[in-house]
C-alpha cells in the first residue's frame, strides 16, 4: 500500500512538473512570436517606404525628362505659329480670314497644353501625387495623352495651308 500512494505521489510530482515546464515553454514561446510580428511589421513598413521612394524618384525623374521635352515642343510649335502668321499675311483677303480663324484655334490649343504642362509640374512641386504603384502608370497615361495632343496640333499646324487651298 505504501508503495501504492509513494508511487501515486511520484505520478503526481511528475505530471505537475511536466505540466509546469510546458506552460513556461509556451509563455516564451508566445513572446517570441510577439517580437517576431513586431520586428515583420517593422521591416514591411520600411520596405513599403523605401518603395514608395524609389517610386517618387523614378517618376519625378521621368517627369522632369518628359517636361524639358515638352516645353521644348511647345516653344517650336509657338515658333510655328509665327512663322505661318507671317504667311498668312501674304495671302489674298478671303483666305486670310479662314487661316487666321483656324491658326488662332490651334494656338489657343497650345496654350491650353502648355497650361495643362504647368499644372501638372506644379502637382508635381507641391507634392498633390500620392507614389504608389499606380502613379507610374498615371504619370505614364498622361505623357502618352499630352504626346497625343502636342502630335495632333503639330500634324493640324503642317495641314493648314494644304486644307485651304483651292
Amino acid at each position: 500500500m505504501k508503495k501504492n500512494i509513494l508511487s501515486l505521489i511520484i505520478i503526481i510530482f511528475m505530471t505537475g512538473t511536466v505540466l509546469t515546464g510546458c506552460g513556461e515553454t509556451s509563455k516564451k514561446d508566445a513572446k517570441s512570436v510577439k517580437e517576431d510580428v513586431k520586428t515583420l511589421n517593422k521591416d514591411l513598413t520600411q520596405g513599403a517606404k523605401d518603395t514608395s521612394e524609389e517610386i517618387k524618384t523614378a517618376v519625378q525623374s521621368d517627369w522632369q525628362k518628359f517636361k524639358a521635352s515638352s516645353e521644348t515642343a511647345i516653344e517650336n510649335t509657338e515658333k510655328q505659329i509665327e512663322t505661318l502668321r507671317g504667311e498668312i499675311a501674304k495671302a489674298s483677303k478671303n483666305e486670310k480670314e479662314k487661316l487666321t480663324k483656324e491658326l488662332d484655334k490651334l494656338e489657343q490649343k497650345n496654350k491650353e497644353l502648355k497650361e495643362k504642362l504647368v499644372k501638372r509640374g506644379k502637382e508635381f512641386k507641391e507634392d498633390m501625387i500620392t507614389f504608389n504603384k499606380s502613379a507610374k502608370s498615371d504619370e505614364q497615361k498622361f505623357e502618352r495623352e499630352f504626346t497625343h495632343d502636342m502630335d495632333e496640333l503639330g500634324r493640324a499646324l503642317k495641314d493648314l495651308f494644304k486644307n485651304n487651298v483651292d
